[in-house]
């Protein structure tokens, strides 16, 4: 199948239907190895993003077949931070992936944008990339092809990794390989570049370039090809981050280092290590913690370079010279002379500069844990220019977390100080836990990154006892990290409770003395009785001829009582009146009457 060169359908006309489920709408992308599309999932309604093979790949039987069986596979993965597949097949000689609709743009542009990146905005993204790729491992799935251009950021700020399935299809085809190390070669680890499969460990690496071209604006290695590139990441030693960013502290560089060893072994044995430190890196930013302390060994600063070797001393020239003795040559007085103008010169024109240059002041060191306002404030107090910048953070809303530069550093007045503002904690996606064990459930919420709150028990007939029935907030939803979600879970089926029925004509109603049904005690019960409904399920034997007088007498535990029901019914009616009772179990009692005559008592 091919959707090349076909229009995005004009409106009101019928889209195609792919797998009969999925409208093709505009064409969005003509990658490498896809062209993708805009869609629509008919059933749901929600829209998709539709990948195609394009056919000078689809022809490659053993890459083909790799990258749908992976991709099938894939459709299990769900984490608040994987773009979901929904689904992949093949159809007529090609693969057709579809998967989660991100709006928004990949890491690779946002990097070109505004790199080096603020410490908190670089370890928040490499935390959710981190939490994603450390899901797909427990479930058995490597991604093998990590980079920016392979992670989304939405408008709101989320992150989404994509593309889980065709990083490691590449190795079941050298071409396919060849094809895509232009683009992958910059984060690929040393034995990927050898030819080994990925696998946990060249993830990390990838992890360990992206945080470095993060903090940095700068690719970890670059060359003038791919080849060389992959050439370089095998054989030169990792880069140290703090020689090109000054400001990133040995933690961070120290986490890059980590992560980018040549040999898998020396990087972090799991992602999960890697998240212990990840975490401790964005706590001690929020608590303004120590950073000073780093995963491996310091790095030092470059060697200064040896002094060239210079003139001899003035002694030994004189003694290779002595018609030079006797006092200073003329022209060196006049040298001298020169000299001293000249820095009588400089003197002078430093002096004009700094009477005419502005004041300097330092940067306030209380700015962090400001509201907004009060910081811009602040600054202007100053005669410093706040700038504004905001990103997600677990700091309140409109509260500031950052500054750059930092506070105490002393720069001219009139010149511009970034406002790292919060925007609250970044939302993420409620998981779908209906019909889950309980069990289950809290493990889905914990993994998306929120909390259990009220769980309640109701009854119900379809859900079995510990099943989740309902949620709240419904799945889907995007709300703040470390929300609660509500549970609902069922008791299993309600119990019956046994319930007076109208005995049939074949086992009539015992003769009774009552003459007449009418209440004989208090009509109005006491107050502070207890007050409970009984249902009731009376069916009018269809034996009997003519219209039924059904009444329900209530006699409550105080001896009130009321005549609680009372209606006419024909043969073979089915009657299930709701009767108010006051009192404690077994202390009420109930009499039911057909035409005056009472076919059944009951202590309720």
């Amino acid at each position: 199948m091919s959707l090349e060169g076909q229009p995005a359908p004009s409106s009101g006309a019928t889209m195609p239907l792919l797998n009969d489920q999925y409208e093709v709408g505009e064409r969005l992308a003509d990658g490498t190895f896809f062209t993708t599309y805009r869609g629509r999932d008919v059933q749901s309604g929600r829209a998709v993003a539709i990948k195609v093979l394009k056919p000078e790949f689809a022809g490659d039987e053993a890459f083909a077949a790799r990258l749908l069986a992976e991709s099938q596979s894939a459709v299990h993965l769900r984490h608040p931070n994987i773009a979901q597949v929904h689904a992949a097949w093949q159809e007529r000689n090609t693969v057709v992936i579809v998967t989660e609709w991100v709006r928004g743009i990949n890491l690779k542009d946002r990097i070109r944008r505004v790199s080096p990146f603020p410490l908190p905005v670089a370890m928040d993204i490499l935390l959710a990339c981190t939490e994603a790729l450390h899901y797909a491992h427990q479930n058995g799935f490597v991604h093998g092809d990590v980079r920016p251009d392979n992670v989304m950021i939405t408008p709101d700020g989320r992150v989404k990794v994509t593309d889980f399935g065709a990083g490691v299809s590449f190795a079941a085809s050298t071409r396919v390989q060849l094809t895509a190390l232009p683009q992958a070669a910059y984060y690929m680890a040393p034995e990927r570049a050898e030819g080994r499969p990925p696998d946990t460990h060249s993830d990390i690496y990838s992890l360990g370039c992206i945080l470095y071209e993060m903090m940095s604006g700068a690719l970890p290695y670059d060359a003038d090809s791919p080849l060389a590139v992959a050439a370089k990441h095998m054989h030169e030693p990792p880069p140290v981050l703090r020689r090109v960013n000054p400001a990133a502290p040995p933690a961070v560089e120290g986490i890059a280092l980590k992560c980018m060893q040549k040999k898998g072994e020396a990087r972090y044995e799991s992602l999960e290590a890697l998240l212990q430190d990840i975490r401790t890196v964005r706590e001690a930013i929020r608590t303004e913690g120590s950073l000073d302390w780093s995963p491996m060994p310091v790095v030092e600063s470059d060697p200064v370079p040896e002094k060239k070797k210079g003139r001899a001393p003035a002694k030994a020239r004189r003694e290779e010279h002595p018609e030079t003795d006797g006092g200073p040559s003329a022209t060196l007085l006049l040298g001298l002379g020169a000299l001293a103008i000249l820095m009588v010169g400089v003197a002078f024109a430093i002096v004009l500069a700094f009477t005419n240059a502005p004041n300097t002041v330092q940067v306030p060191t209380d700015l962090v844990g400001m509201r907004r306002e009060e910081a811009e404030a602040e600054l202007r107090r100053w005669q410093l220019r706040p700038e504004v910048r905001q990103e997600y953070s677990d700091q309140e809303p409109g509260e500031v977390f950052d500054t750059d530069p930092k506070g105490g550093v002393e720069i001219r007045q009139g010149k511009a100080v970034t406002l790292w503002v919060s925007r609250g904690a970044q939302p993420v996606n409620v998981p779908d836990v209906a019909e889950q064990t309980l069990a289950a459930a809290r493990r889905a919420i914990r993994a998306a990154g929120l909390v259990v709150g009220r769980t309640t028990e109701e009854y119900d007939a379809v859900r079995r006892k510990g099943e989740v029935i309902s949620q709240s907030p419904a799945a889907g939803s995007a709300v703040g990290r470390k929300s609660a979600v509500d549970l609902i879970v069922s008791r299993g089926p309600e119990p019956e409770v046994p319930v007076p029925t109208v005995p049939t004509p074949d086992d009539p109603a015992p003769a009774t003395n009552d003459p007449g049904f009418e209440p004989s005690g208090p009509s109005t019960p006491d107050p502070n009785l207890a007050s409970r409904d009984q249902d009731l399920n009376i069916t009018i034997p269809s034996s009997y001829t003519g219209p039924q007088q059904v009444r329900v007498v209530v006699r409550n535990e105080d001896g009130s009582e009321q005549i609680a029901y009372e209606q006419e019914h024909q043969p073979g009616d089915k009657v299930a009146p709701t009767i108010p009772v006051f009192g404690a179990e077994k202390k009420a009692k109930i009499r039911v009457y057909l035409n005056g005559k009472k076919i059944h008592e009951e202590d309720v």
